[in-house]
C-alpha cells in the first residue's frame, strides 16, 4: 500500500476530478448535454463579441472537464483580452490550466495559473487572485513541496475572506486539508475540512458535500480512526453507482482498506470483487492498483499462493496499463507544446508581414505626393515587391520543411510507441516474474518444489528476452539512425552450424531435430552480422512453433544469379490470414507450442536485413503441415 502521507493525496485528487462529466461533449451525461448544445448554438449565432464571450465562457464552464472544452478556451481568452474583461480572461486561463493539469502537463498549467494571477493582481480581483493561488498551491502539492503549497493556500484564503466568497473558501479548505495532512498536522487538517463541510451544508450543494465528507473520512483513516467513517464512504459509493463509476471505484478502494483494517476480510473481498466488476465498465487504474496490492498482500500474508499470484498478475497488468497511459500523455504533451511553438512562430511571421504591408501603403501614399520622384519611387516599390516575393517563397519553404519534420516526427513517435510497448510488456513481464520469485525466496514463502517448478518458466522467459533485446537494439538503430551494410565473404554452412549449436543450448530448444543441408563449400558475399541475425530469427521462430522430435531443416537452392536459403519445420503451421500478416507494417505474433511469447519484431527485422543485402524474403505454410521461410542472396 502507499505511504501514509499519500492517503490524503487521494482525497485531494478525488475532489479535483469529482465533477468530471462521464463522456466528452456531445455525448456525456444528460445533465449537461442539453444545456451545452443550447449554449453552443447561441454562441455560433451571436452577433457581437460581447455576446460570444459571455456564451463561450458559460459553455466552457458547463463542459469544463471534457476534452471538447480545450478547443474553446483560446478563443474565450482572446475575446476577453480584446474586450478588456480581465475577470473572464483570468477565469478562462485558470480553467485551461486545469485541463493541462489533468493531462499531467503541470509546467504548462503552472504558466497559465501564473499569467491569470498577474492579470488578477493588476486589476485587483480578489476572487480570481484566490483561485489562481489555489491552483498554484495545488501544483506545488503535486511536486511534494508542501510548505510552499501551504503558503499559497493561506494567501488564497485571505483573498476569499476579504470579499467573503464562501464558494472559494470551500474549495480552498478542501485543497488545504490534504496539504496539512501531508505535513503531519492532522488536527489542523481535520478542522479545515470541517470548515469546508460546514460551508457546503449552508450552500446546499449535496454533491460537493459528499466529496468533503469523503475526504474527511480518508483523513480520519490516515490518523488510525476507523469508527464512524464507513457511512460517508458508502454515500459517495452510492452516488458513484448512479452517476459516475470512477467515483464508485474510488470509494470501494477505501472500503476495502477500511474493512481490512477492521479485520472484516470477507466484506473487504466482496468490495474488491465489486470494484473489479465496475473496472470492466469504467476503467480506473489508480484505484485498482491499490486494491490489487491490498488483496495480494492479504493472500500472501495468509499463505494462499494461488490467489496471491492471481492478484499479483492483475497488479502487474494494471501497472503496465497505467505506464502506457502515462507515456501516451507525455507524448501528447510534447505534441501540444510543439503546436504552441509553431503557432507562436507563425503569429510572429504574420505580424511581420502585416507590418511590411503597412510600410508598403505608406510608400505608395508618398509616391502619389512626390510625383517628381516617381521613377525613384517605382524603383523602390519594385525592390520591395521582389523582397516580398522572396519572403513568401522562403515562408513556403519553411512551411514545407515544417511539414516534412512533422511527418518524420510522427513516424519516429510511431516507432517509439512500438518499442515502448515491447519494453513495457514483453521485456518487463519476465523480469517482474523473476523479481516476484526472488521476493518469495527472501521471505521464505517458496518451497524447494515450487522453486524448481518455476525455473523452466523463468529460463524460457529470460531466454526470450535475450533474443528480443538483440532484435530491439538493432531495430531501434535501424529506425532512428539507419544501418549500412558491411559486405564480406564467408562460409554459409559454418554460419548456420554456429547458430544451430547456439540454439541447442537455449530455452527455445524442446528436443527438436535440427539439420543443416547447406553445402559445406558455399561461400557467399553479404553482411555477416545481418545474415546471422536473420538465420537465428528464422530458426528461433521454427523452434517456437514445433514440438519434441519435430524436424527443422536449413537448405539451399542455387539459381543463375542468386541462392535461395530455406528454413523449414514440421510444426503447427499458419492460416492464410496469419500468413498474409507476416512482414507487414505491424508487429504480429502468436504463442508457441509451449506458450512462448513473441512480438513479431524478429520477422519484420529479418525482412529489413534481407532487403539491405539485396534479397527478398517470403513464407509458405499450412495448418498442421509446418512452415517454410525462404530468402534470397545474390551470388558473388
Amino acid at each position: 500500500m502507499l505511504k501514509s502521507k499519500l492517503i490524503p493525496v487521494f482525497s485531494f485528487l478525488l475532489f479535483l476530478l469529482f465533477f468530471t462529466p462521464t463522456l466528452t461533449f456531445g455525448s456525456y451525461s444528460k445533465e449537461f448535454s442539453s444545456n451545452a448544445d443550447s449554449l453552443l448554438y447561441l454562441y455560433q449565432n451571436a452577433a457581437t463579441d460581447r455576446e460570444k464571450l459571455d456564451l463561450l465562457s458559460e459553455l466552457v464552464k458547463v463542459i469544463h472537464y471534457s476534452d471538447s472544452a480545450q478547443k474553446f478556451y483560446p478563443e474565450a481568452i482572446r475575446l476577453a483580452h480584446n474586450l478588456q474583461d480581465y475577470e473572464l480572461e483570468a477565469q478562462n486561463l485558470n480553467r485551461l490550466g486545469v485541463y493541462y493539469r489533468n493531462m499531467n502537463l503541470q509546467e504548462e498549467a503552472l504558466k497559465l495559473y501564473e499569467e491569470a494571477l498577474v492579470i488578477s493582481q493588476t486589476n485587483n480581483n480578489p476572487v480570481q487572485i484566490g483561485h489562481s493561488l489555489n491552483n498554484i498551491g495545488q501544483i506545488y502539492f503535486y511536486k511534494d513541496l508542501f510548505e510552499e503549497s501551504l503558503e499559497y493556500y493561506k494567501a488564497a484564503e485571505l483573498n476569499f475572506l476579504k470579499v467573503d466568497n464562501k464558494e472559494g473558501l470551500a474549495y480552498n479548505y478542501t485543497g488545504m486539508s490534504p496539504v496539512l495532512g501531508a505535513l503531519g498536522k492532522n488536527k489542523e487538517a481535520l478542522e479545515i475540512i470541517n470548515k469546508a463541510i460546514a460551508i457546503r451544508q449552508q450552500q446546499g450543494n449535496e454533491r460537493q458535500l459528499l466529496v468533503s465528507k469523503f475526504n474527511r473520512s480518508v483523513l480520519l483513516m490516515s490518523m488510525g480512526e476507523f469508527d464512524n467513517v464507513e457511512e460517508d464512504i458508502l454515500n459517495l459509493y452510492q452516488y458513484g453507482i448512479s452517476y459516475d463509476k470512477i467515483r464508485a471505484i474510488h470509494a470501494l478502494e477505501k472500503l476495502v482498506e477500511l474493512n481490512l483494517a477492521k479485520g472484516n476480510v470477507t466484506q473487504a473481498v466482496k468490495y474488491a470483487d465489486e470494484a473489479i466488476s465496475l473496472h470492466k465498465e469504467r476503467p480506473n487504474s489508480e484505484s485498482m492498483i491499490e486494491i490489487y496490492e491490498m488483496m495480494y498482500q492479504l493472500y500472501f500474508d495468509g499463505g494462499n499462493t494461488s490467489d496471491s499470484k492471481k492478484y499479483l498478475t492483475l497488479l502487474n497488468e494494471e501497472k503496465e496499463i497505467l505506464s502506457a497511459e502515462k507515456i501516451k500523455n507525455y507524448l501528447a504533451g510534447l505534441t501540444i507544446k510543439k503546436q504552441k511553438d509553431e503557432i507562436a512562430a507563425l503569429s510572429r511571421e504574420n505580424e511581420l508581414m502585416q507590418s511590411n504591408q503597412k510600410f508598403k501603403m505608406y510608400i505608395t501614399f508618398a509616391l502619389l505626393l512626390l510625383a517628381i520622384s516617381l521613377l525613384i519611387a517605382l524603383s523602390i516599390y519594385y525592390k520591395s515587391y521582389k523582397k516580398e516575393i522572396l519572403n513568401i517563397r522562403r515562408i513556403k519553404e519553411k512551411q514545407q520543411k515544417i511539414e516534412i519534420q512533422a511527418a518524420e516526427l510522427n513516424k519516429l513517435n510511431i516507432e517509439k510507441d512500438k518499442i515502448f510497448s515491447i519494453l513495457a510488456h514483453d521485456l518487463k513481464a519476465p523480469l517482474d516474474s523473476l523479481w516476484g520469485m526472488v521476493k518469495l525466496i527472501n521471505e521464505d514463502n517458496l518451497s524447494q518444489e515450487e522453486f524448481e517448478s518455476y525455473l523452466p518458466i523463468l529460463s524460457q522467459n529470460l531466454g526470450n528476452n535475450s533474443m528480443l533485446l538483440e532484435n530491439i537494439l538493432i531495430w531501434s538503430r535501424s529506425q532512428m539512425r539507419g544501418m549500412n551494410s558491411q559486405f564480406s565473404s564467408f562460409n554459409l554452412y559454418q554460419l548456420v552450424e554456429q547458430n544451430i549449436a547456439f540454439l541447442l543450448g537455449s530455452a527455445y530448444y524442446k528436443g527438436q531435430v535440427l539439420e543443416n543441408y547447406i553445402p559445406k563449400s558455399i561461400e557467399i558475399e553479404a553482411d555477416k552480422t545481418m545474415l546471422e541475425l536473420v538465420i537465428r530469427n528464422l530458426l528461433t521462430n521454427a523452434l517456437k512453433f514445433t514440438n519434441e522430435h519435430d524436424k527443422v531443416t536449413v537448405a539451399l537452392e542455387e539459381e543463375d544469379s542468386f541462392y535461395t536459403v530455406s528454413v523449414s519445420d514440421q510444426g503447427i503451421g499458419m492460416t492464410e490470414a496469419g500468413l498474409s500478416r507476416l512482414f507487414g507494417n505491424d508487429f504480429y505474433s502468436t504463442s508457441g507450442t509451449h506458450q512462448e511469447k513473441g512480438t513479431g519484431l524478429g520477422l519484420l527485422l529479418s525482412k529489413e536485413l534481407v532487403e539491405k543485402n539485396k534479397g527478398e524474403i517470403w513464407a509458405k505454410s499450412q495448418i498442421g503441415s509446418g512452415s517454410t521461410f525462404c530468402f534470397t542472396i545474390p551470388k558473388p
